[in-house]
């Protein structure tokens, strides 16, 4: 990413870079130097201007794609506009009256306001909304139990605190009976009930516990068998807190196919596999996840062949060391970033206060 110290040009080529940007975005057509005085009554001649864009081309934040026709940003032009020149845009009183009433209607559902979360957002950018459902940011234990599948074979059942039920088969080098296995998971169990995975983690190597009763009380550290499980048990809740496991929730493809950069069948093409696979989202959820505020990423800046015509505007919503999931938009790099950015940011808050009441429900009770 780059920044204005990063770029050495004037204020009359910032205000020229941003002209150009700003018409592209509107209209999709290369920008001439005629058309930037002409309709924006910059004070200088045709000339000039064309002087300046050779100097913002040379600075490879504008390419001339044509011989003959105008410039269009590159993915640095729209990065050091999104970083420097961009103007926000924040909603009007109105459109959030109209967001907020149309969460009022619904109940306290989070999978009903990730769905809504996704059609408002299309329809206000015009462009494709997607959002994740709300996870703990650490999933933590409630309860597991141990069965017998065969001799050197149990079944993990384990139950998250949301209530997330998650199966795996572990097999084990010690042959153990049904009635071995619930012990041992009734041990467990008392001890590491309401644990993270790395709580548990930490409780497996500092532990001297009396688990296995054939050592008595002064027995130094755990089992084998008990060790297994509690590192099976580790894995098993950092999975259910990942990302990668999140429903990703899209909206407004129809938006995006009619922007003139996908009229062509290859690029439509192109744009439903990237849908369709939704491998290439779970490493930007996972990101989001980590940064704080509303993330943009334009073209080849996020290294996925699928995603580089694209620019992505996403930003994290929930509570802190409790719950959080991701919503935002995605169009072509000549998306309205600005009118992106303040929509994503309002509802990332809308969602980030809706969540937090449901978490706390005694601040509605007293009228907080």
């Amino acid at each position: 990413m780059i920044r204005q110290g990063d770029v050495n040009i004037t204020e009359r080529q910032r205000q020229i870079l941003s002209i150009l940007i700003e018409e592209y975005v509107a209209t999709a057509h290369p920008v001439a130097s005629e058309h930037i005085v002409g309709r924006y009554g910059v004070n200088v001649s045709s000339a000039t201007v064309r002087n300046e864009l050779v100097e913002l081309e040379k600075a490879g934040l504008i390419v001339q794609p044509h011989t003959s026709a105008g410039r269009v940003p590159t993915d640095r032009g729209y990065r050091y506009y999104v970083e420097n020149l961009m103007t926000p845009a924040t909603l009007s009183l109105n459109e959030q009256r109209k967001i907020r009433h149309q969460f009022h209607q619904i109940e306290m559902d989070a999978d009903e306001w990730v769905r809504l979360a996704t059609s408002v957002l299309a329809r206000s950018v015009h462009n494709v909304a997607l959002a994740t459902l709300p996870r703990s940011t650490a999933v933590r234990l409630k309860h597991f139990e141990l069965l017998s599948v065969a001799e050197r074979r149990i079944l993990i059942v384990l139950v998250g605190h949301d209530g997330t039920v998650t199966q795996q088969m572990l097999m084990v080098e010690e042959i153990m009976g049904q009635e071995q296995l619930s012990s041992l998971s009734a041990r467990l169990n008392a001890a590491i009930h309401d644990k993270t995975g790395k709580e548990i983690e930490d409780w497996s190597e500092a532990q001297s516990l009396p688990l296995n009763e054939a050592k008595g009380p002064k027995s130094e550290g755990l089992p084998a068998l008990a060790r297994e499980v509690l590192a099976a048990l580790v894995r098993i809740l950092s999975r259910m807190g990942s990302p990668d496991t999140s429903p990703i929730y899209r909206e407004g493809l129809s938006h995006m196919l009619e922007q003139p950069e996908f009229h062509q069948p290859e690029k439509v093409q192109q744009l439903l596999e990237l849908f369709e696979h939704g491998s290439e989202w779970s490493g930007l959820v996972a990101s989001v996840l980590n940064q704080e505020g509303v993330q943009i990423i334009i073209g080849e800046e996020w290294h996925k062949g699928g995603i580089s015509s694209c620019s992505v505007v996403l930003a994290r919503y929930g509570v802190e060391n409790q719950m959080a999931g991701v919503l935002g938009v995605i169009g072509p790099m000549r998306m309205p970033y600005n009118r992106s950015v303040s929509t994503v940011q309002y509802m990332s808050q809308l969602l980030t206060d809706m969540l937090y009441r449901q978490l706390n429900p005694q601040l509605t009770e007293h009228g907080e």
